[in-house]
């Protein structure tokens, strides 16, 4: 049974303003998205992960520095952990009509119509297209280990409804705040069970 550590990385100034990043703002974490870094490592540094994985993107490496700068770990970094890319909506602070738009995205998402986008972003078929592999890879590479893997909101709904429902629709129901994780166990069939989903009691 493979273990599956599922970490959103911590807090940038874009989450408190509400502003979205999408794969195209490569963002830093704030001073309370550092904090949160810290008390996760604090918290499960325990563990003996048998590898440490993140996105392209600098909010999961910084979310990540303690185990790499503390621990020694090696970060290899996989574009399917990149966030989903949110096309024009990327950097824009919320206005009527983009708000309308994505709200209209995310219902059609709902309702499983899973190619659908907003402009020039990326839909949730492709966003799972990008990560489906890597976890074929993981189960046949580290077979019964534990693995953390950071990674970003909406991206890690897409893993988790790909991975335990085989129903990217159901991505709703796994909300992640910064640096909740999620256990997911994954057996060599591909098999997923759940055992715990935006856990922020380190926080």
């Amino acid at each position: 049974m493979l273990t599956l550590y599922f970490l959103r990385h911590g807090q940038t100034d874009f989450n408190k303003q509400g502003i979205v990043q999408g794969s195209g703002i490569d963002s830093e974490l704030n001073e309370e998205g550092q904090a949160q870094a810290e008390a996760f490592f604090n918290a499960y540094q325990e563990i003996p992960f048998e590898a440490v994985y993140g996105s392209l993107l600098r909010r999961t490496h910084q979310t990540l520095a303690p185990w790499t700068h503390k621990k020694g770990y090696q970060m290899h970094q996989h574009v399917g952990l990149n966030e989903l890319s949110w096309g024009v909506h990327e950097g824009q602070k919320p206005n009527i009509l983009h708000r309308d738009r994505f709200r209209a995205t995310l219902k059609a998402w709902e309702e499983g119509q899973l190619h659908a986008r907003v402009e020039r972003g990326e839909s949730p078929i492709e966003a799972w297209g990008r990560a489906e592999h890597l976890f074929h890879r993981l189960r046949a590479d580290y077979e019964q280990h534990h693995i953390l893997l950071c990674s970003h909101g909406r991206q890690l709904r897409v893993i988790l409804s790909g991975l335990v429902d085989r129903d990217l629709s159901q991505m709703t129901k796994y909300d992640h705040d910064n640096t909740g994780l999620s256990i997911v166990h994954l057996d060599r069939g591909g098999i997923a069970r759940i055992e715990k989903i935006n856990d922020t009691s380190h926080l």
